[in-house]
C-alpha cells in the first residue's frame, strides 16, 4: 500500500484527493464482502454509532497525516517511526482508562522512545521536523487503537470496519475538494490497489487480534519494515541505514515486551476455572 501510495504522489495527486478516493474505493470493495457475511448475521445493527464516528474522526485525521508522510519522506523511515503506535496505545490506556502501568511498563515504554531517538538522531543540523508528522500520525493510530480495543467487545470486524470506512469517506471530502485534480487510468489503478491492500489488511489484522494474544502478533509486525525496505529499494532506490533498523528494533522489542506484560497482567486477573472444568 505504502508503495503505490509514493508512485501516486509521484503523479502529482494530493494526498487529500488520495485519501478520499481510498476511502471511496475502499467502501466499494467492502460491500460485497459484508453482504456475504450478512447471509450469517446481521453485522451492520449497532447500538454504538457515536463509538465508530470518533473512531473514524480520529482516523481520518491520522490517515491524512500519514499518507502526506509516506509522499515527502523515505518509505523506510516513516515505516520505522510507525513503530511507535503501540507504544502511544499503551500511555492512553494507562491515562484515560486507568490501566494499571508497573516500572516493567513505563520502563518499556521509555526503552521505545529510546528507539525514537536512535532514528531520529536529534541534533541541530540533522533532525527531520517532518518526522514528528509520523509521530502526530502514530498518536492519533493510538487513539483509534484503543477505540477498537473497545468496539470490539460488542462489534464484529466487519461492522468496524465497515461504519469506519462509511464515516471516512464523508470525513474527507472537504479537504480532498480543495485540492482536486482530474483523475487519469494509471492514478485510478493505483487508487484501486491502494484500497485493495488496505482493506484487506484492516479486515484480517482485525480477525487476528480477535483470535490471538497481542503478544504473539507483535513481532509480526517488525516485517513491515523488511517488506517496505525491499520495495523501497526496487522502485523508488530508498535504502535503510542500519540505524533506522536498529532503532526500529528497539521500538518494536519494547511493544512486544508491554504486550507480554498485558498479557501476564489479565491471567492474573482472570478469575479461576470452576472445578472439573
Amino acid at each position: 500500500m505504502m508503495a503505490f501510495i509514493r508512485e501516486l504522489s509521484i503523479t502529482g495527486m494530493h494526498p487529500t484527493q488520495m485519501v478520499l478516493l481510498r476511502n471511496l474505493v475502499s467502501f466499494i470493495i467492502l460491500l460485497p464482502w459484508c453482504a456475504y457475511m450478512c447471509r450469517k448475521k446481521p453485522i451492520f445493527k449497532t447500538t454504538r454509532m457515536k463509538y465508530h464516528f470518533w473512531r473514524a474522526t480520529v482516523g481520518i485525521i491520522s490517515m491524512e497525516l500519514w499518507f502526506y508522510c509516506i509522499s515527502i519522506m523515505p518509505m523506510t523511515l516513516a515505516t520505522a517511526l510507525s513503530f511507535t503506535t503501540p507504544i502511544f496505545s499503551t500511555i492512553i490506556a494507562i491515562i484515560f482508562l486507568r490501566e494499571h502501568a508497573g516500572w516493567h511498563r513505563w520502563s518499556a515504554i521509555m526503552a521505545g522512545f529510546a528507539g525514537v531517538l536512535i532514528i531520529l538522531r536529534p541534533d541541530v543540523q540533522g533532525f527531520s521536523y517532518n518526522a514528528l508528522m509520523v509521530l502526530a500520525a502514530s498518536f492519533m493510530m493510538g487513539i483509534s487503537g484503543v477505540l477498537v480495543k473497545n468496539l470490539t467487545r460488542t462489534e464484529s470486524p466487519e461492522t468496524i470496519v465497515f461504519y469506519m470506512t462509511l464515516f471516512l469517506v464523508f470525513l474527507s471530502l472537504p479537504l480532498a475538494f480543495i485540492h482536486w485534480k482530474d483523475v487519469n487510468s494509471y492514478q485510478w489503478w493505483l487508487i484501486f490497489w491502494i484500497a485493495f491492500f488496505s482493506t484487506v489488511s484492516h479486515l484480517t489484522m482485525t480477525r487476528a487480534f480477535k483470535r490471538v494474544d497481542l503478544v504473539v502478533l507483535m513481532p509480526f509486525d517488525f516485517t513491515r519494515l523488511l517488506f517496505v525496505s525491499i520495495l523501497a529499494f526496487i522502485f523508488f532506490d530508498e535504502t535503510l541505514d542500519m540505524q533506522t533498523a536498529f532503532g526500529a528494533f528497539v521500538i518494536v522489542a519494547s511493544t512486544v515486551y508491554i504486550a507480554h506484560r498485558e498479557t501476564r497482567h489479565k491471567q492474573k486477573v482472570a478469575p479461576p476455572l470452576p472445578a472439573g472444568s
